[in-house]
């Protein structure tokens, strides 16, 4: 009887901290993806987009803006993108498209960049108030690119991390946008 007891106050101990792990974002800002393009041929270059982070919330909050560490560096975000047959996303195991864990086309930051302390800097948002991040030639930043196929629907999902912004609270922000891709015939082509 003990050990329940130990097991529910664990598990109890670990629901008030979730927030902490950043499985969603409880300060009342909300992280969407606008794409510029929703719908395009798979033979184009993937179409820029922006990161809008916008405060819901009553409170002034505050972000992280480590987006762009460095000059000429890529953003420090997490983009992925799958396919959607209903609400079932579908993604790949090696080079074969299944149903598997991995997505069909990704990109993760290779570096790491330690900031000193007069180099880091914060967004502060008032309620109500957005603030975009725009990321542009994402078609150079994605791996397996070339998964994606004409008149299918996909999901591109961006994570952003922050653990910086409020001491011991590491927060995840999560924007999706759905979009299509279409085969455009050449003009003339057809009737």
């Amino acid at each position: 009887m003990k050990k329940i007891f130990r097991y529910l106050a664990l598990l109890a101990s670990l629901s008030l901290h979730a927030v902490a792990w950043g499985d969603m974002a409880d300060n009342g800002v909300e992280c969407s993806v606008v794409m510029e393009k929703t719908r395009f041929d798979a033979r184009e270059a993937f179409p820029d987009f922006k990161l809008v982070f916008t405060n819901k919330g009553e409170k002034t909050v505050r972000l992280f803006d480590d987006f762009y560490p460095l000059k000429d560096h890529s953003p420090n975000i997490h983009i992925e993108i799958w396919r959607k047959e209903g609400e079932k996303r579908i993604g790949c195991i090696g080079s074969v498209i299944s149903d598997g864990k991995k997505p069909l086309a990704w990109y993760s930051p290779l570096y790491t960049v330690e900031r000193l302390p007069f180099s880091i800097r914060f967004i502060t948002l008032q309620p109500g108030e957005k603030h975009e991040v725009p990321i542009q030639e994402a078609y150079l930043l994605l791996t397996y690119l070339e998964h994606l196929r004409n008149n299918k629907r996909y999901e591109l999902e961006v994570r952003f991390k922050d653990g910086f912004a409020n001491p011991g609270v590491r927060r995840e922000y999560v924007g999706k946008a759905d979009f299509e891709t279409s085969s455009r015939s050449p003009e003339g082509a057809l009737p």
